[in-house]
């Protein structure tokens, strides 16, 4: 008798039964799983430790791509880094907001300005600094103002370089309710996310105080800093109870209950939430938490689904960003004889802007997941072939494109509990037939793909197998 299993949900936290507890090195899709590219470096290494990246693109329609680093601040150009700020000291994160064709960037150190169109840096004398920043309506705002871990400071109306409070409707806010200010989300209102409680900043249209302040919720906060990641009008992150989001600035929804968090808490411990990596990839849907290693682990959501995976590669750093665009200029040094250039000056790939998640290695390389695919993993929970009687698995056959690097595997016992018998089936045959056999009551399917094989997605499989008896 043949039967068809479709991959379900990953779901680590569930008992392992017909549910996926091993999803690696694969993206979510509507009715499967795709596979998950290795790192390609776009340039040489950074001049220091990455501690933060950005893109932007500017009012021409120019992309940039920016690093802060431990010394200072990197911008990418022409397949190169060209330092725009050195001689810093920093040992927390770069964070950056987009106001008009400046770049605010905020170190907990000292605040800085990026001129995107001149490609110049420098000092923002009269902000503070902060740890957190994000453009609200017509301000920048900026969180952990000058050390006070309560203080949300923001700038006057429509100018970035001008922060006199009660002059042209600069100002402050002590978030005396709520505890340390952990990060903050903007847009047309602001989310100030604190350790114990979610925050509202609503423009009031009063020039004498710019801003009303309206608690989301008071026992749901943020556990760390390192979590808060924006996509549109949706803010993701990471509390003591999971992972959350919050849409519109209002309704709070859990996302990794019963699903991934106790997998996450079981890896990662509270003490290092503060080395996390959150990124979003806007192109696909997925939201990313990552602990860097060697090897490191990243958990990936994808919102519209509602699934997840996790990915295991080295690296040090994730963001978000953009292509960079490329001048005729840097172009003539990448091909220095553009007649015999084999792709057209029209090309996507010049103009930049396209959405692109970037990974940083422990090379401190910048790159993306353009790369050959990745060694993958799927595993499905104990299953039962045929209700209380022993399965004879013959073969299985995967549904996929993979025509070659396929590997099967079968864990086959009469009781759960019972000592590991795992059975590995033959080289995929040209039928796309996989022969394997064993036989129990219940069973586990693993399905790996190899390094450097080429496929774009796996359903799940069928199998032939026939019912036995009670023994």
């Amino acid at each position: 008798m043949r039967k068809r299993v479709t991959w379900p949900a990953y779901l680590p936290d569930q008992i392992a039964r017909d549910n996926l507890n091993v999803a690696v090195n694969v993206l979510p899709a509507a009715n499967g799983y795709r596979p998950v590219k290795s790192v390609a470096a776009i340039s040489e290494p950074l001049s220091a430790t990455f501690r933060g990246g950005a893109a932007f693109i500017s009012t021409d329609g120019t992309a940039y791509l920016l690093a802060g680093t431990a010394n200072g601040l990197e911008r990418y150009s022409a397949g190169a880094w060209s330092v725009l700020l050195t001689a810093m000291s920093v040992s927390g994160r770069w964070r950056f907001a987009q106001f008009g064709d400046a770049v605010i960037a905020v170190n907990d150190v000292e605040t800085k300005v990026v001129d995107l169109n001149a490609g110049t840096a420098a000092a923002l004398t009269d902000a503070p600094n902060g740890t957190s920043v994000a453009i609200v309506g017509p301000h920048v705002v900026i969180g952990q103002a000058d050390g006070n871990k309560l203080l949300v400071q923001w700038s006057a109306f429509n100018d970035h370089t001008a922060w006199t409070p009660a002059v042209n409707q600069a100002g402050f806010q002590p978030m005396l309710d709520g505890g340390e200010v952990m990060g903050l989300a903007g847009g047309e209102y602001g989310i100030v996310l604190q350790r114990f409680a979610l925050t509202r900043m609503s423009l009031s249209g009063d020039a004498t105080a710019p801003f009303t302040f309206q608690q989301v919720t008071n026992n749901v906060g943020c556990a760390s800093k390192a979590s808060i990641v924006q996509a549109g009008r949706t803010v993701f992150f990471l509390s003591d109870r999971g992972f959350m989001a919050l849409d519109d600035g209002a309704a709070l929804r859990p996302i990794g209950n019963e699903k991934f968090d106790q997998s996450f808490r079981e890896t990662v411990a509270t003490d290092d939430y503060e080395r996390l990596w959150a990124a979003v990839d806007p192109k696909r849907s997925l939201v990313m938490w990552g602990i860097p290693g060697f090897p490191g682990r990243i958990w990936v959501y994808n919102w519209v689904l509602d699934r997840a995976s996790t990915i295991e590669i080295a690296f040090a750093g994730l963001f978000s960003g953009y292509e960079s665009s490329v001048t005729l200029e840097e172009l003539s040094v990448l091909y220095p004889d553009l007649d015999t250039m084999t792709i057209s000056l029209d090309d996507p790939r010049f103009s930049g802007g396209d959405p692109r998640l970037y990974v940083v290695t422990d090379a401190q390389e910048v790159g993306a997941l353009t790369g050959p695919n990745l060694e993958a993993t799927l595993s499905l929970g104990w299953s039962e072939p045929f209700a209380s009687q022993v399965a004879r698995m013959r073969s299985l056959w995967p549904e996929t494109d993979a025509t070659d690097g396929v590997t099967v595997t079968i864990d086959a016992r009469q009781r759960i509990g019972d000592v590991m018998d795992v059975q590995t089936g033959a080289v995929m045959q040209s039928s796309g037939r996989v022969p394997i056999r064993c036989r129990g009551r219940y069973m586990t399917f693993t399905v790996t793909h190899a390094a450097e094989s080429d496929w774009s997605f796996d359903q799940g499989f069928d199998y032939d197998a026939d019912a036995g008896g009670t023994r």
